[in-house]
């Protein structure tokens, strides 16, 4: 049995609380003790930001682990060691054997795969795990990791349900990753991620974007291109980057940064790995004639952002959409309409996807003048460039169909 399996109906139930997960860890004889963790929040690019992180961990030699969520195609993604992903065999025996523990506790489908991931990582003797945050910060189950260093990349309005109404309090949430006397690099110096962290945090321990580390770069075309970057201990010039995307200039920073904390890194060996990156789901090309491009995007600023960078050097591209129940898909839907007049709405298989009567409707309130319903088997024959966006879900079911 798969872990999905095991708590499907009830991979969104969520209870705040630190307290199961760990006593999970405790049973277990904690053995996230075992390794060095680094642990990487934020609202958007924390993705991006693990894989950056753990190319550069491997990539000077060392044993990783890596913890991922979502996963877009197979469970088996959210598990890695040196990038790999779990064997289904493999995971099928870690829920056998921690099933019992997982019902006794009552863990939730998250911090369920977070102890496999903690047990896991210490089963095959890894040097180092990169642990992508879930959600927030404050209950998050990755905090038992007990990361040695932690990165927040940005702070964005998204899960307003949990983590709060307003981007202070959605802040206040994600600094509870913090851990005095541990790094803490941040992504921004922005409103109102600084200012908390000012608050909460020892300026000792802070490193912040701008202020203690500084860089530059730029997109060209299919290229991205990071020209400069300063740390304390390393200089770095004309990086090619894996990912593309103006933001994936910052999100490899603050990777290298995080890095930093743990190894001593050689620029020739950080070039490499930052151009060896992959990473499915963001700005994933599938096709290239006609384009269709893929982004995990979708919380408001996501999207936005993803969109009005991607329109600089393809202003043609049409636009696929989709939304999940209980998501900000609506407020997604209005930041698409700032820069589009017409959109593409599919809906996805997944029981928390949203009702294509409701997206249609909520586009149609927008003002949206051109709604084109359509499958996703649609995409094999559309002879126009698209990116699709606004669901990991959508993206898993068009990445299922292209591989049919």
């Amino acid at each position: 049995m798969s872990l999905w399996e095991l708590f499907k109906g009830r991979d969104y139930h969520i209870e705040p609380s630190l307290d199961r997960i760990k006593e999970g860890v405790r049973r277990l004889g904690n053995p996230q003790r075992n390794y060095v963790s680094l642990l990487v929040g934020g609202t958007n690019g924390k993705g991006s930001t693990c894989a950056f992180t753990e190319s550069l961990l491997r990539h000077h030699g060392y044993k990783t682990g890596w913890f991922v969520s979502p996963h877009l195609l197979r469970e088996e993604e959210r598990w890695r060691i040196d990038a790999e992903p779990i064997e289904s065999q493999v995971l099928r025996e870690y829920v056998r054997e921690l099933k019992p523990l997982f019902l006794e506790l009552n863990l939730t489908y998250f911090e369920a795969a977070t102890l496999i991931a903690v047990k896991y990582f210490s089963d095959a003797g890894v040097d180092f795990a990169v642990f992508e945050v879930g959600m927030g910060g404050r209950w998050d189950a990755t905090k038992v990791c007990e990361a040695r260093a932690v990165a927040i990349t940005n702070v964005e309005r998204d899960h307003t349900r949990w983590l709060g109404r307003n981007l202070w309090e959605i802040a206040s949430d994600k600094i509870e990753l913090y851990r005095r006397n541990r790094p803490l690099i941040l992504g921004s110096a922005r409103f109102p991620l600084y200012p908390v962290a000012l608050e909460r945090a020892r300026v000792e321990d802070l490193r912040v974007a701008g202020i203690d580390f500084t860089y530059a770069g730029t997109v060209s075309g299919s290229q991205t291109l990071l020209h400069s970057l300063r740390t304390h201990s390393l200089t770095l010039e004309e990086a090619r980057l894996g990912l593309w995307g103006r933001w994936q200039i910052d999100n490899a920073a603050v990777a290298i940064k995080l890095t930093e904390e743990v190894i001593r890194l050689k620029e020739e060996v950080v070039k490499k790995a930052l151009g060896s990156v992959r990473w499915e789901g963001r700005m994933e090309v599938l096709r290239r004639e006609p384009l269709l491009m893929v982004d995990g995007a979708h919380n408001p600023y996501a999207v936005e952002k993803v969109v009005s960078e991607i329109l600089k050097y393809m202003p043609d591209i049409d636009i696929l959409f989709t939304g999940l129940k209980e998501k900000q898909w609506y407020e997604s839907m209005a930041a698409l309409r700032k820069f589009k007049d017409r959109i593409l709405l599919v809906q996805v298989s997944h029981h928390r996807g949203e009702d294509i009567g409701s997206l249609v409707r909520g586009a149609k309130e927008l003002g949206f003048k051109n709604v084109k319903v359509l499958k996703v088997e649609d995409l094999k024959d559309y002879p126009y460039p698209l990116l699709a966006l606004g669901s990991t879900y959508l993206i898993g079911e068009i990445k299922r169909c292209f591989s049919s």
